[in-house]
């Protein structure tokens, strides 16, 4: 039901934990292979034998990743990712040409735009230019633009709709405990895909809570939407207890934690949403102990 593919991020120190992380993905309809990190890298072994369509990425230190290599380390890596048949491969934003002289990006796309994915990651915040920042994403005729910000209010994930905009080339993420929503509730922030794996980004949950607990896979144009608001943010126990007795009832519904920052934020951010409706366990535990 749910419009949005769901892909698990996996990784390991060695060729054969990434293998066996890749193997055992079978929840996810995608794997993000993350080559940074893992030693004596083999590409082409890598692909071999993969029971699903994968994105290869090799994050660098100043984007979050753990390469910290040359580019043209990252290039020849890259290269063999696409010549070896991957589905996609991921290059940064920033990667862009630079100085007069033609970066990473520039030469994967002239090598194959239609599986390159081009990604910004904001571990800060919202930067001011985000709009603009996507829109020149787009222009490099990419197959997919990917904008992952931090996210310090549940509103801070709103303009990423707009980025979105139903037209099926990109992938929004809000990182952190508020951005939680944005991975969840992927298909209504307008995501052609989002992440899950073993928090290798702020806000990431494994998959298998994403499908079990938080019912994922079940989440349609016509959802009702509930939330759930408590002072141990996506820790809590209640949403996955309320959506084990949605299922059981067969109801069309999903209840998703919810990390506002105050009153103000919760009550836009479900209104924009349009949540059918929001209990705060803050409020409820604080006229317990009165």
């Amino acid at each position: 039901m749910n419009s949005a593919l769901l892909c698990e991020t996996v990784t390991g120190k060695t060729m054969g934990e990434l293998i066996a992380a890749r193997d055992a993905a079978t929840s996810a309809d995608m794997v993000e292979l993350r080559l940074d990190g893992v030693a004596r890298c083999d590409v082409a072994r890598a692909l071999e034998g993969r029971s699903r369509p994968v994105i290869v990425t090799c994050r660098p230190i100043w984007e979050g990743g753990q390469f910290d290599g040359a580019e043209e380390d990252r290039r020849e890596l890259l290269g063999q990712a696409l010549s070896g048949g991957a589905e996609y491969v991921d290059v940064e934003w920033r990667a862009l040409s630079g100085g007069g002289g033609r970066g990473l990006l520039d030469r994967v796309l002239d090598a194959d735009r239609k599986r390159t994915i081009v990604s910004s990651h904001d571990f800060e915040g919202l930067p001011a230019d985000l709009g603009a920042r996507a829109a020149a994403m787009r222009a490099t005729g990419a197959a997919v633009i990917k904008v992952a910000v931090a996210a310090h209010r549940l509103c801070d994930t709103l303009g990423l709709m707009e980025i979105a905009n139903g037209r099926g080339d990109a992938v929004v993420i809000g990182m952190g405990d508020a951005g939680v929503p944005t991975r969840l509730l992927a298909s209504r922030f307008g995501s052609r895909w989002t992440y899950g794996g073993p928090a290798v980004a702020p806000g990431q949950m494994p998959v298998s809570r994403m499908v079990g607990d938080f019912r994922f896979r079940d989440v349609g144009p016509r959802t009702a939407l509930y939330g759930i608001v408590s002072g141990s943010g996506s820790s809590s126990r209640m949403p996955a207890a309320l959506n084990a007795a949605f299922a059981a009832a067969g109801m069309d519904a999903v209840c998703v934690p919810l990390a506002g920052a105050d009153d103000a934020d919760v009550r836009a951010f479900s209104d924009a949403l349009g949540f059918a409706g929001v209990v705060n366990l803050k409020d409820v535990d604080a006229h317990h102990h009165v």
